[in-house]
């Protein structure tokens, strides 16, 4: 991760500077960090009817309720503001998000009106764009996730922007805890928690895995976006990774889907290849 920072680093402007670099590095951080690498594994549940784990209806139901929580769709674009909490200090940048489901994830990323960086990912390849320093990188998707040891995969990159609970793979025990939330636990050591609000939203999820990682989010100001359907307008993160916590917030100002998209990204030719 510190080859991001490196690749991503900034002019020698002083503070500037620092404000920039931790901007790029805890947007790719938060967005990739606590995941699951498990592409080749078979999801045991679906939406076409009730599905029993652990003998436990109850357990069922809700799961069903929180694989509802994901709106279909396919395609997405939102406009907003993430804001970082870094050491006491806040910093903010404005993201757009473009993607067409299973297929392409198109961010940018500005500051002071400026673009700083651009990427462009598929399931297959990742392209990243450092205007600052005029450099960019190509990576096979998998690559790029094992090259940073980030246990990430492009639907779960995806569902970071798109909001949704997240439903771990190959799901081994599933349960309804005390304070009513869905325990859910897999057989890759990914385990996730969901809550859900008095309006059956999902209000809050965390997220852990094998790697000592674990992301807790927030989901609030639900409102209606072009097809009607409600969608949270503000997410807050909070990601630990080896007992360090840092916070990220999105607000978005406007989310539509279901309206093509284009996605522009060409690199200059004066550009130099890292």
């Amino acid at each position: 991760m510190f080859l991001i920072l490196k690749h991503l680093s900034f002019p020698n402007s002083g503070e500037q500077q620092v404000i920039m670099k931790k901007i790029l590095f805890y947007f790719l951080l938060v967005s990739m960090s606590v995941v699951s690498s498990c592409t080749t594994s078979k999801k045991i549940v679906n939406n076409s009817g009730p599905v029993i784990l652990n003998n436990s209806l109850e357990a069922s139901s809700m799961l069903q309720l929180v694989e509802a929580t994901d709106i279909p769709y396919t395609w997405f674009s939102g406009d907003g503001a993430g804001t970082i909490d870094w050491d006491g200090q806040r910093y903010n940048a404005r993201m757009r998000v473009r993607i067409a489901r299973d297929s392409v994830i198109w961010v940018q990323i500005q500051k002071f009106g400026i673009e700083l960086g651009r990427m462009y990912i598929t399931p297959d390849s990742a392209f990243f764009i450092n205007r600052l320093e005029r450099t960019y990188s190509i990576y096979s998707t998998t690559e790029f996730f094992k090259k940073y040891n980030l246990p990430a995969d492009f639907n779960m990159f995806s569902k970071v922007f798109t909001g949704g609970a997240y439903i771990p793979p190959t799901i081994s025990k599933s349960v309804v805890e005390s304070d009513r939330s869905l325990y859910l636990e897999s057989e890759n050591g990914v385990n996730a928690r969901h809550w859900l609000d008095d309006s059956l939203s999902l209000s809050r999820s965390i997220v852990t895995d094998p790697f000592n990682h674990e992301w807790a989010s927030g989901f609030s100001d639900y409102r209606p976006i072009n097809t009607g359907e409600k969608f949270p307008f503000r997410r807050t993160n909070t990601l630990v990774i080896d007992g360090t916590t840092n916070l990220f917030d999105l607000d978005y100002n406007s989310v539509e889907i279901n309206v093509p998209q284009e996605f522009p990204f060409s690199i200059p030719s004066h550009y130099e290849k890292i």
